[in-house]
């Protein structure tokens, strides 16, 4: 999977000198195709996330999702070894995942982007006022009523 985040898109959510060393390195490519896997997985049950493919296509609502996710658990894996993990990347996750669970629940619009619903509310069975017999005569309401089984 190629990166649908520019390291200066995480970068703007990590503090510049505490986490010098990580951006020196790069994005760690195997944590963020986990993150992007994970968003793009939730994402896709309400929008098609296919052309999805690098930074330029995909929307900067979920860029922001994803670099959110991104750096908190870059600062929670840095910072590790104390006590308490990080108030901040808990803001940071926190707010990534609110913002991930409004676009699926329709609450959240993704500018540019249609959203399918879950669907239309109505039962989805078969058969239906729209189906036929064998003949091509449609059913209608009272598709068993004169029929014996």
């Amino acid at each position: 999977m190629s990166d649908l985040i520019t390291i200066q898109e995480a970068r703007a959510w990590g503090e510049k000198t505490k986490l010098a060393p990580v951006w020196q390195n790069g994005l760690d490519e195997i944590l963020l195709g986990q993150i992007q896997s994970e968003v793009l997985g939730n994402i896709a049950s309400v929008a098609d996330t296919s052309g999805w493919v690098d930074s330029a296509s995909t929307p900067p609502l979920v860029k922001t999702i994803i670099a959110k996710m991104y750096v908190a658990w870059i600062i929670d894996r840095q910072y590790s070894e104390d006590e308490d993990l990080s108030a901040y990347a808990a803001l940071l996750r926190a707010t990534a995942l609110s913002l991930q669970m409004g676009i699926v629940s329709s609450d959240i619009d993704i500018p540019g982007i249609t959203v399918g619903d879950a669907g239309d509310g109505l039962p989805s069975v078969y058969p239906n006022d729209t189906t036929t017999d064998s003949a091509g005569n449609p059913y209608g309401p009272y598709f068993t009523m004169d029929k014996v089984f």
